[in-house]
């Protein structure tokens, strides 16, 4: 074949020798672009040889996060609706809604269980939760005798309640129900009992990221007074029952077993000797969704250390081990216990939710997804220092 493809050129070659000179340009120029794209091709070829073996070609993914338009003077693309951001979801716990007119309420959880305190989340990535609603309804079913005050048939106003509990009560639950209906409704009851009828735009309840935007007036309006309380009256009367249901179903023996996530810092370098690391400021770094530190109930004298004194902890950590996980001073670390949890009711509009060791083994993690354990110790054995 090599010996054709040699005399072909040649023949071709000697042609554009009798051409004439602009025509003999032309076919040089097109000569020269053949064979340039010819020693690519087999420059390319063997790069596949190389990289992939016996000359097979792997296709390369489109690695576009979404496709972008394209607008020319000669043609137009239209762009695709962009599909939800794929989310890990496996750490959270949904809490069914009673029926099609609410939306399920998702919180973090840990083993199955839920996850107070210190929580993680990443745009995109953990899935979305709805913590608001989830302690609205807690506080709907333990602030009983609150709601008992509640006046279903007309909105309390804020002036009219100085010295009278009742009305103060009645302004506390009427909050609390405008945040569950809020978080809870689906969007087209959110539509029916926040967006103005007569109002010259579209309602829109989500902001930019596609998370539910913050609603603050019954009716979706703020000046007519009417609307408002044809808003509120109505949801009273049509889904007040259903959400005094849904918020007696958690916590149904008064108490729950949770998780409790505390945030504390690597307070120095590796310790050889002991061969681990010390932790400190266990409670005092990072958030308190539901449980706070102080509300920790301590029993042994362990337990009271370590809520009470500001004292370093032990974790045993294997040199090598060490070595991968690559901490410095002032890395975070994760440390979780697994608790119960009372509410202690400590004002009609109150709740202090108090909780007590279930487990005394502490686990500590490295990421506050807590994917990356690293060890455990037991409070009844752990080593403190100042």
């Amino acid at each position: 074949m090599k010996p054709v493809k040699t005399n072909a050129i040649l023949i071709m070659t000697l042609l554009g020798m009798f051409m004439p000179i602009s025509v003999q340009g032309q076919f040089f120029k097109k000569l020269k672009k053949n064979v340039e794209n010819k020693i690519v091709k087999k420059a390319s070829d063997k790069t596949d040889e190389m990289l992939n073996g016996n000359g097979e070609k792997t296709p390369v993914p489109d690695t576009k996060p979404w496709p972008t338009s394209k607008n020319t003077s000669s043609q137009s693309e239209t762009v695709p609706k962009r599909e939800p951001l794929a989310v890990n979801d496996q750490n959270v716990l949904t809490f069914k809604a009673p029926t099609k007119d609410f939306r399920d309420v998702v919180i973090q959880s840990h083993n199955g269980l839920p996850r107070y305190g210190d929580l993680y989340f990443l745009r995109g990535t953990t899935a979305p939760t709805m913590n608001k609603a989830y302690q609205a309804l807690l506080e709907m079913k333990f602030l009983e005798r609150t709601f008992n005050d509640l006046d279903r048939s007309k909105l309390t106003k804020h002036q009219n309640i100085a010295g009278d509990l009742a009305k103060k009560n009645s302004e506390f639950a009427q909050n609390h129900l405008l945040i569950l209906a809020r978080e809870t409704l689906s969007d087209e009851k959110l539509q029916e009992y926040f967006c103005d009828s007569e109002g010259k735009t579209p309602c829109n309840f989500y902001n930019p990221a596609g998370e539910r935007a913050q609603v603050s007036y019954w009716g979706g309006t703020r000046n007519n007074e009417f609307a408002q309380n044809r808003s509120y009256t109505k949801f009273v009367q049509d889904h007040y029952g259903t959400l005094k249901t849904w918020s007696n179903s958690f916590y149904e023996d008064g108490s729950q077993i949770a998780y409790f996530v505390a945030r504390g810092a690597v307070a120095e370098k590796y310790d050889f000797k002991n061969k681990g690391y010390w932790i400190r400021s266990i409670f005092s770094i990072g958030g308190d969704f539901i449980l706070h530190k102080s509300n920790f109930i301590a029993y042994s004298e362990n337990e009271k250390t370590l809520k009470n004194y500001s004292k370093k902890v032990f974790l045993a950590v294997e040199p090598t081990a060490a070595k991968a996980y690559n901490l410095i001073e002032r890395s975070p670390v994760f440390v979780v216990f697994k608790v119960k949890v009372t509410p202690k009711i400590t004002s009609p509009t109150r709740i202090s939710w108090e909780f007590e060791l279930e487990d005394t083994k502490m686990e500590f993690y490295k990421d506050g997804v807590l994917s990356k354990k690293m060890g455990e110790s037991d409070i009844r054995t752990i080593k403190f220092k100042d």
